[in-house]
C-alpha cells in the first residue's frame, strides 16, 4: 500500500503530486527516451494503473529476438521465391520477343547477384555490431544500477 495525500477539485479526488496521462502517451515517452538513467531515482516509486491494464500488459506476448528472426527468415524465403518467379517471367518475356541470353549474360547476372549477396551480408554484419554494442551498453547500465 502507498500513502497518498488527496485533495478535492470540483467534486473529484486528486492525488497530490501525481499527474494523469493516457496510456498511449506514457508508453510513447518510454519508447522514445533513454530511461535507464531514471531507474536510480525513480526505480522504487509506485506507479498506479488500472488492474485490467496491468493484467493485459502481463498477458501480452513478449517481443523476443526469436520472433524477429522467424520474421526475417520467412521474409527472406518469400523474397527468394518472388525473385525466382520474376526472373523466370522476365526470361520468358525476353524469349517471346526473340531475345535469347547466352552463357556470358547468365554469368554476368549470376555475378551481380553474388556481389549483391556479399554486399548485403557485409551491411548486415555492420548493423549487428552496432546492435550488439547497444545491448552491451544497456547491460552495463543495468549492472551499475543493481550494484548501487
Amino acid at each position: 500500500m502507498t500513502d497518498v495525500k488527496l485533495r478535492t477539485d470540483q467534486g473529484k479526488a486528486v492525488v497530490q503530486g501525481k499527474t494523469s496521462v493516457p496510456f498511449k502517451t506514457f508508453v510513447t515517452l518510454i519508447l522514445q527516451r533513454k530511461v535507464f538513467a531514471l531507474f536510480k531515482k525513480w526505480g522504487e516509486e509506485p506507479v498506479v494503473i488500472e488492474s485490467d491494464l496491468l493484467t493485459s500488459l502481463a498477458s501480452a506476448p513478449q517481443d523476443s529476438q526469436e520472433n524477429r528472426a522467424h520474421l526475417v527468415l520467412v521474409t527472406l524465403g518469400v523474397g527468394v521465391l518472388v525473385g525466382v518467379f520474376c526472373m523466370s517471367l522476365g526470361l520468358a518475356i525476353l524469349e517471346i520477343f526473340g531475345f535469347v541470353l547466352s552463357k556470358r549474360e547468365f554469368f554476368i547476372i549470376a555475378g551481380l547477384l553474388l556481389l549483391l549477396t556479399l554486399l548485403t551480408s557485409i551491411l548486415s554484419k555492420i548493423q549487428r555490431r552496432s546492435r550488439a554494442e547497444k545491448i552491451t551498453e544497456s547491460m552495463e547500465k543495468v549492472a551499475s544500477l543493481l550494484s548501487k
